[in-house]
């Protein structure tokens, strides 16, 4: 299995027991992956690679300004599973990636391939929390990697750097300048304050930018995320179909045009950001 992803392009992999999963999933969303996948044993999970050694500044977070990521592993993951299946005879092996009943970070650091962070993210040796996580789950009863969650050192970078102050003992998603940008509909005037003072159409790379398990990484990104130009202020005019259309296989075109129209004329206002 080593070689297979590896060749895939996973910087990290490894294979924990489902069963291990269940307590942090509760009981609808062990269901949806047992139907899913009959005889569930095993969760094959992988990080690849996506950041650049030096992030530039930008209006989309890192993570968006390349191919979609879902597609990418979709497609690095298939000739995985179909070698697997063929060493397994008889034995499924369905992917997932980010759309999962899984707790996908948790799996992937109970896996052993990386720590846990504060700020929710997996920090993997050499690649940091630039990484993207694919995942198999098999009925085969491969052997298991890892066993327990290694978290981070707790230097509290991430937590200081937070514009939303979102991070804690768990991760705010009400205050999380990532989630609150790609947030549908009207939003609150704190929630509006949020977004002017992160200063990003879509996503928040803050506290990423600040751990200090991100200095002197040494994996480079898949050539699939190479970055794209943004969208032009004229783009964003276009109705929700023609957008989606011209930015198809990109990661922000998942809500639409609107949320991106709304905070580019949150970011395009003249009163001063009111702190909260």
């Amino acid at each position: 299995m080593e070689k297979i992803l590896t060749a895939a392009g996973a910087c990290a992999f490894g294979c924990v027991a489902a069963e291990r999963l269940r307590p942090r999933m509760g009981e609808r969303a062990w269901e949806r992956a047992a139907q899913t996948t009959p005889g569930l044993k095993r969760l094959i999970c992988a990080a690849f690679p996506y950041g650049p050694e030096t992030v530039t500044p930008g209006l989309l977070s890192v993570y968006a300004r390349g191919a979609d990521y879902h597609r990418v592993l979709e497609a690095r993951m298939a000739p995985v599973a179909a070698k697997l299946a063929e060493r397994y005879p008889g034995c499924r092996f369905d992917f997932y990636a980010d759309v999962s009943p899984f707790p996908e970070v948790y799996a992937a650091a109970l896996a052993g391939l990386g720590k846990l962070g504060r700020n929710g993210l997996l920090l993997v040796p050499g690649a940091g929390s630039y990484v993207f996580l694919g995942f198999l789950a098999t009925d085969a009863e491969l052997p298991e990697t890892g066993g327990t969650v290694v978290p981070c050192g707790g230097c509290g970078a991430c937590e200081r750097a937070c514009p939303g102050v979102a991070l804690g003992e768990t991760v705010d998603q009400s205050r999380c300048l990532s989630a609150l940008t790609q947030q549908r509909g009207q939003l609150t005037e704190e929630q509006t304050a949020l977004i002017k003072r992160g200063g990003m159409l879509w996503g928040c790379d803050r506290c990423q930018l600040a751990c200090p398990e991100n200095r002197n990484r040494t994996v480079p990104p898949l050539p699939e995320f190479t970055p794209l130009p943004d969208p032009t202020e004229e783009q964003l005019r276009l109705s929700d179909r023609a957008f989606r259309r011209q930015f198809a296989g990109r990661a922000f075109t998942w809500r639409g045009v609107q949320p991106l129209r709304r905070n580019l004329e949150i970011l395009k206002e003249d009163a001063p950001c009111k702190e909260y």
